[in-house]
C-alpha cells in the first residue's frame, strides 16, 4: 500500500524507493517500503526541466546519497528489531512505459552488489486508475547479468 501511495501521489513524476524483507529459503518476502528523499534540482535558463528531473529521480536507486540514506535506514530498523535486509528497490511506470537504461542499470546495481535475488516492483500508475492494480516484480536473469558486465548489450 504504500508503494501505490508513493507512486500515486507523485504521479506523473517517477517515484522510486527501497524494500526490505527477509530472504527466507525460495521466498523473498518484502515487509516494508521507503520512498527515496526528493532531491530539487536547480532550474536550467530559468525554466523547470522535468525529463531531467524523472532521469534524476529513475537513477535514484544507485545514487550515493541515497545509498547511505537506505544503510542508514536499515541501520534503525534493525535497532528496533525489524526485518532491515534490503531485498530491491521499487519505481513507478506510466502505461507500460518503464523498461529503459536507467531500470536496467539500476536492477544490474542491485542484484551485483547486495544480492542476486533482489527484485524491482513497478506500479504501473495510470492501468492501476483504469480499474485493475498493475504491481509487477522483476528480476535480471543470470544470463543478462554476464552479457551486461561483459559490455554485450545495447539499448538499440
Amino acid at each position: 500500500m504504500k508503494i501505490i501511495k508513493h507512486c500515486s501521489q507523485t504521479f506523473p513524476t517517477t517515484a522510486t524507493g527501497f524494500l526490505v524483507g527477509m530472504d527466507a529459503k525460495s521466498t523473498l518476502e518484502i515487509t516494508n517500503s521507503f520512498p527515496f528523499p526528493t532531491i530539487e534540482l536547480p532550474p536550467t535558463d530559468g525554466h523547470h526541466d522535468n525529463n531531467a528531473m524523472s532521469n534524476h529521480t529513475a537513477a535514484a536507486p544507485r545514487h550515493k546519497a541515497n545509498t547511505i540514506y537506505q544503510n542508514e535506514m536499515i541501520r534503525k530498523l534493525r535497532e528496533v528489531n525489524v526485518d532491515a535486509n534490503n531485498v530491491g528497490w521499487y519505481t513507478s511506470a506510466n502505461l507500460g512505459n518503464f523498461i529503459n537504461l536507467n531500470m536496467i542499470e539500476n536492477q544490474y546495481h542491485y542484484q551485483k552488489e547486495l544480492n542476486e535475488r533482489t527484485v524491482a516492483i513497478v506500479h504501473d500508475v495510470s492501468r492501476s486508475s483504469q480499474g485493475s492494480l498493475s504491481l509487477r516484480a522483476f528480476r535480471l536473469s543470470p544470463a543478462f547479468m554476464l552479457a551486461y558486465k561483459e559490455n554485450k548489450f545495447t539499448t538499440e
